[in-house]
C-alpha cells in the first residue's frame, strides 16, 4: 500500500515536471471506480482483522481473489483510457501466481541488527502472503524484490508494472485532448439547407413578371440589385468560420447577377417588320 502511495506521488510529479494538464487529467472518463474501493477496502480489511490460520486457505484465499478480480474487472471497463492496459497487466499477473500457490510467495525480509548483522526475517503467513518454498509455481513473479528503507518492504514484478502503468497512465492523461465534436458543423449544414428550400419555395411562390413590350431597352447591363434583408437572413451563415455559408452566398450572388442580366439582355422588336 505504501509503495502504490508513493508511486501515485511520483505520477503527480512526473505531470508537473512535463508541463502537463492537471485538469486534463482530472478530466479522465473513468467509470466504476466503485470496484477499486471495494478491493481496496478488501485488502484493508486482510491486512488489519485477524482470520484464523484454519481459515486462511479458504476464507482468506477467496477475499484476496475477490479483491483482484474486481480490480482486473475496473480495468477492463476502463480500457479506452491510454495505457489502463499496463496496470491491468502488472495486477494480472499478481492475481496469477497468487491463485496458482494459494497466496504470494514472498521471500524472506532482510533486517539490520543493532551490531550491523543483516539477517533474513521469515514472513508471517496471511491471507495474501506466505513464505516461499522451492514447490512454488512461477516464483520469479512473487514478492522478491526488496525495497530498502524508509518503505523497506518486498514487492513483485507485478507491483513494478502497476507503478509503471500509473505513471503512464497519469502522463498520458494529462495529455489528453477531446475530439471535436462534429455536431455543431451538422447543425449548422442542416440550418443553411433548410434556408435553401425556404428560399425556393419563395422564388416558386413569388408571381412571374409580366413582360411589357414598351420597356425601354437598356443599353448596359443593369446593376445587381442588393439582397433584401429577408434573403439576407436566409443566406447569412452562423459564424465567421462558417465557410459553407460563405460559398452559398457567392453561389447564390453569381446566380443572382445572371438572372438580372438575362432579364436586362436585349429582345427583337415585334413590331419591326421583317426583311425580306
Amino acid at each position: 500500500m505504501i509503495t502504490i502511495a508513493i508511486v501515485g506521488g511520483v505520477a503527480l510529479v512526473v505531470v508537473l515536471v512535463t508541463r502537463g494538464s492537471f485538469s486534463q487529467l482530472f478530466r479522465l472518463p473513468i467509470q466504476s471506480i466503485w470496484m477499486v474501493l471495494i478491493a481496496l477496502a478488501i485488502q484493508i480489511l486482510l491486512a488489519f482483522v485477524h482470520i484464523p490460520a484454519a481459515r486462511l486457505d479458504d476464507l482468506g484465499f477467496g477475499l484476496v481473489m475477490a479483491s483482484y478480480a474486481f480490480l482486473l474487472a475496473f480495468c477492463f471497463v476502463n480500457l479506452r483510457i491510454s495505457m489502463m492496459w499496463v496496470i491491468g497487466v502488472g495486477i494480472a499477473m499478481n492475481a496469477f501466481v497468487i491463485g496458482l500457490n494459494q497466496g504470494m510467495p514472498t521471500r524472506d525480509k532482510e533486517v539490520t541488527t543493532r551490531s550491523g548483522r543483516t539477517i533474513e526475517q521469515p514472513i508471517e503467513r496471511t491471507a495474501k502472503h506466505r513464505p516461499e518454498s522451492g514447490d512454488d509455481l512461477l516464483p520469479f513473479l512473487g514478492d522478491r524484490l526488496q525495497v530498502p528503507a524508509p518503505i523497506d518492504e518486498v514487492i513483485s514484478i507485478g507491483d513494478v508494472v502497476i507503478g509503471l502503468g500509473i505513471i503512464l497512465v497519469c502522463y498520458q492523461g494529462s495529455r489528453a485532448r477531446r475530439r471535436r465534436s462534429s455536431r455543431p458543423r451538422s447543425e449548422r449544414t442542416a440550418r443553411i439547407a433548410e434556408r435553401m428550400r425556404q428560399r425556393e419555395r419563395e422564388q416558386d411562390s413569388a408571381p412571374a413578371r409580366p413582360a411589357t413590350q414598351s420597356e425601354p431597352l437598356p443599353e448596359t447591363v443593369a446593376p445587381v440589385a442588393p439582397a433584401s434583408a429577408k434573403e439576407r437572413h436566409a443566406l447569412s451563415h452562423d459564424s465567421p468560420d462558417d465557410t459553407l455559408g460563405v460559398e452559398l452566398d457567392q453561389v447564390y450572388a453569381r446566380l443572382a447577377a445572371d438572372e438580372h442580366a438575362a432579364d436586362a439582355s436585349p429582345k427583337p422588336d415585334e413590331d419591326e417588320p421583317h426583311g425580306r
